[in-house]
């Protein structure tokens, strides 16, 4: 193997394992997320290993023209590809009416299908009005903080679960890391590529010739001035409610314009909106959300700001939106992720909510971290059984009546104990 060629280079994908219990299921897999997150990757990989277990599985991409033609006449497709168990078909959102396609091969043919698209908006929508009760929709983002460290730094890696005290060496490792990681993001290519300056011009390229390209051609612009101006507002604010007025006469968009673009960041899966924490979920839906981005690394470059935590004032909103999104990578474990914030202005940063439990999770990325007044209120009024405040490098556990709080450092923040 060349390890100088990132293309070579395969990094094991969490999201493996949430797949495999359906490869041998009935339901076509689809398989969504950003372009240059590592979906061709990912499928080329698992073709492989369907291989070696003696599946016969074809890989398919649809920006070939020759492939969705003979995708045009499904008795031809089914015919030419009778000899397959598995076909894996890349880039799926560039077929002609495919979901109508798809559900007859899937009803005539016992075939797995395995499909993939660069965004939620174009895939969901031509597949899911055919697909309803025959298709299992799977995330994959760029790279987590453990997928970049089995990339940038295995041995660290390898470091990641272990549940004994860490020594200060091993710690600065991690925080350094993480840094890093926050800074630049994790598409695999910013990953593996070996200095900054690389980093950056790499993610330059994926965001002007890919990301931005493709917004601009779902809402159908014939100038990105607007867009730009409205993702550098939104990355300004990060962790912050939005202010649809003050948006819309920044960015120069009409208010239903405005929200259309919105909904296009979220399908694209540029930025996610969270909504306030209620008992009444009619509630949640009337009030102002607040935004955070899917990747650091392109909201970093929207500002031009590469600069490092001992230099920016915004860390601390970069640890919240790393947080968020480890929060909502895994929805199998979480039902729903939101905010509390009360008129009195007292708010948590994340309540999450799992089978009728409730967790408050606060951010507070420092070396000497307190319960504020804040969370105190939440544990008051909700009386939770355990409490997350996520630190720097504070690791300990205390009791406020009858709820645990756990301190727990970000770099070593994960879904698995939560529940």
């Amino acid at each position: 193997m060349n390890k100088n060629n990132p293309a070579e280079i395969y990094i094991e994908r969490t999201i493996e394992a949430e797949i495999r219990p359906f490869i041998n299921r009935r339901e076509v897999i689809s398989l969504v997320g950003s372009r240059q997150s590592g979906k061709t990757t990912f499928l080329n990989h698992l073709q492989k290993e369907l291989l070696k277990e003696d599946k016969k599985t074809v890989y398919i991409t649809f920006e070939n023209i020759q492939s969705r033609q003979l995708f045009e006449n499904p008795e031809e497709f089914k015919s030419y590809y009778q000899d397959y168990d598995v076909l894996i078909i890349d880039e799926f959102h560039y077929a002609k009416e495919g979901g109508q396609k798809l559900k007859y091969l899937y009803d005539i043919t016992d075939k797995k299908y395995i499909i993939s698209g660069s965004s939620s908006l174009e895939l969901t929508f031509k597949t899911g009005r055919y697909m309803v009760g025959r298709i299992a929709t799977f995330k994959l983002l760029p790279f987590s903080f453990e997928e970049f460290l089995s990339a940038s730094d295995k041995p660290l890696s390898n470091l990641f679960k272990l549940e004994k005290p860490l020594s200060k060496v091993i710690e600065s490792s991690f925080l350094k890391n993480l840094e890093t990681y926050l800074i630049y993001g994790g598409y695999p290519a910013v990953v593996l590529a070996k200095s900054n300056i690389e980093k950056e011009k790499i993610l330059e390229g994926i965001v002007d010739n890919y990301l931005l390209r493709d917004i601009k051609d779902l809402l159908s612009l014939i100038t990105e001035e607007e867009l730009i101006k409205l993702i550098k507002l939104l990355a300004g604010q990060i962790g912050n409610l939005i202010n649809y007025n003050e948006l819309s006469t920044l960015s120069g968009l009409k208010y239903k314009q405005l929200l259309n673009h919105l909904e296009i960041l979220k399908k694209t899966y540029i930025i996610d909106l969270i909504r306030p924490y209620s008992t009444n979920r009619r509630t949640e839906l009337v009030k102002n959300p607040k935004v955070y981005f899917s990747d650091l690394g392109f909201r970093n470059y929207i500002l031009g700001d590469f600069r490092s935590f001992d230099k920016r004032q915004d860390f601390g909103s970069m640890i919240e939106d790393y947080i968020y999104t480890k929060l909502t990578n895994n929805q199998t474990i979480i039902s729903r992720v939101n905010f509390w914030r009360t008129k009195s202005g007292a708010e948590v940063d994340f309540i999450i909510e799992k089978e009728g439990k409730v967790v408050p999770i606060e951010v507070k990325y420092s070396s000497t971290p307190v319960v504020g007044k804040s969370l105190y209120s939440f544990i008051n009024k909700y009386k939770p059984n355990i409490t997350y405040i996520v630190t720097k490098d504070v690791e300990k556990s205390i009791r406020i009546d009858k709820t645990e709080v756990f301190f727990i450092p970000a770099y070593k923040f994960s879904l698995d104990p939560l529940l």
